[in-house]
């Protein structure tokens, strides 16, 4: 069998919480080389790395506990079906063994294997659906129950042809945590299917098997055909097979928290606030570009003057001085287009604001970020218009867009033209303002929310 196959299959919460790492050290990977050759700091995927850790990292301990305990709880270990071998392998040293091993059964009718409830109308021809299996055979039949288990019985021309179709079956039905032995039979739980219970032997020339919903059903089939099983095959009183529901186990890590509500919101508060202060901390961290002054920051007025000039530079940004003296804004609309095509009429427009404010006691520019699309269009068919709007930190973003269709100007009227692009680059965009802030010696800093004096310790 597949041993990789059966591990992750038995150890689902592993394998997702492995899978989840590898993803993410895949896409960290090419979002560092892509911001490294850009020229962009990488302290943003740290931050956003360190998030995704606060957040992650306890509930992936979580599941990973579970998962150990409910791999240390099997009573028994799991010896998996020997491989299977090819009948060039099938040797006269192989027949010997199986026919003198203690524990080597005889065959008997198939009315038994298949038990007193049998219907003949539910019995078919098993080497048609199990061909993998029952190449070899020369006759097998596959019994069905109303009760939803099922019975196989299969001849060979030799018992180790029936050994190697027991290891076959085994494979084909991807059986995991069975017990059991090759001389009185394997139990086991398969991931094929239903994740039914199965019971599968090889009684010299031939090849039993039993399906049921649990490994008792199976187990009492078996016993029926084939008599008692050695003494340390049967479970003890109460006791139940490795998987079973009834089978003592550990108690789960999560489950333990479920049972303790207080250590549970505790454990969510702690945590909560972790996240909490590193989205903000930790963004005004990767965000932050101290001055390059060489000397002492300039005044604000000096800074505000510096600002204000880019409105002289061709560029598609327009600074406004606010009211108080101390605050600007600086807005970039583009993807400003009008056109029809088609019987319709379109307009798009995307703008990118943000809200400076100077603060002179302490040289730094606090950073709001503000952006917004508006889509419209209309014809015969209706109207349908979209408008979008968001605020918080953008650390790089890029977009590149062409419409086609005859081109209106602001006033309506044709411009001649029949297509037109736009192409937002975020970096670009604000270099020049954050080049001016910084080259007067004071430092640019990004804000979620322009916070009390008393709290701008959280925020930046």
């Amino acid at each position: 069998m597949d041993r990789s196959f059966l591990w992750l299959r038995e150890h689902p919460q592993l394998a997702a919480v492995g899978s989840f790492v590898l993803i993410t050290l895949l896409i960290t990977a090419v979002l560092g080389t892509v911001m490294a050759r850009s020229g962009i700091s990488l302290r943003p995927l740290i931050w956003f790395l360190g998030f995704l850790a606060i957040v992650a990292v306890p509930q992936g301990a979580v599941h990973c506990l579970d998962a150990l305990l409910a791999s240390g709880s099997k009573t028994r270990p799991a010896p998996e079906l020997e491989p299977v071998r090819s009948r060039a392998a099938k040797d006269e040293e192989t027949v010997g063994k199986a026919s003198s091993s203690e524990n080597s059964l005889q065959p008997v009718l198939w009315e038994t294997v298949f038990g007193p409830n049998l219907d003949p109308d539910l019995v078919i021809d098993a080497k048609e659906g199990l061909e993998p299996v029952l190449a070899d055979a020369e006759e097998a039949q596959l019994s069905f129950q109303a009760t939803g288990e099922s019975a196989l019985a299969a001849r060979f021309t030799h018992p180790n042809e029936a050994a190697a179709a027991l290891n076959r079956y085994g494979a084909f039905f991807q059986f995991a945590r069975a017990s059991g032995s090759d001389g009185m039979g394997w139990t086991a739980k398969r991931f094929a299917g239903q994740g039914e219970w199965n019971h599968v032997v090889a009684a010299g020339n031939e090849l039993y098997a039993w399906t049921g919903p649990t490994r008792e059903s199976v187990l009492k089939s078996r016993v029926r055909a084939l008599g008692p099983l050695v003494e340390e095959e049967i479970p003890e009183a109460g006791a139940s097979g490795p998987g079973d529901s009834n089978e003592p186990a550990a108690t789960p890590v999560s489950e333990k928290l479920r049972r303790h509500p207080a250590a549970l919101a505790a454990f969510v508060a702690i945590n909560l606030s972790a996240a909490v202060f590193w989205f903000f901390k930790g963004s005004a961290w990767a965000a932050r570009e101290r001055g390059r002054h060489g000397g002492e920051a300039v005044d604000m007025s000096s800074l505000r003057s510096r600002l204000l000039e880019l409105n002289g530079q061709e560029a598609p940004i327009a600074l406004t001085l606010g009211q108080e003296g101390n605050t600007l804004e600086a807005n970039w609309r583009y993807g400003d287009a009008r056109w029809f095509d088609l019987m319709r009429a379109h307009q798009t427009k995307r703008v990118h604001r943000l809200a400076l404010l100077l603060d002179e006691k302490g040289h730094t520019v606090r950073v709001r970020e503000y952006w917004s699309a508006f889509d419209a269009s209309a014809g015969p068919d209706g109207v349908d218009m979209r408008w979008e709007m968001a605020k918080g930190m953008q650390f790089f973003a890029f977009e590149h867009r062409r419409v086609f269709g005859a081109q209106l100007d602001a006033a309506g009227k044709l411009t001649g033209e029949l297509s037109k692009a736009y192409t937002f680059n975020l970096q670009e965009l604000k270099g020049p303002v954050m080049d001016a802030v910084t080259g007067s010696g004071w430092t640019w800093q990004p804000v979620m929310w322009n916070a009390p004096a008393g709290l701008r310790w959280l925020t930046e």
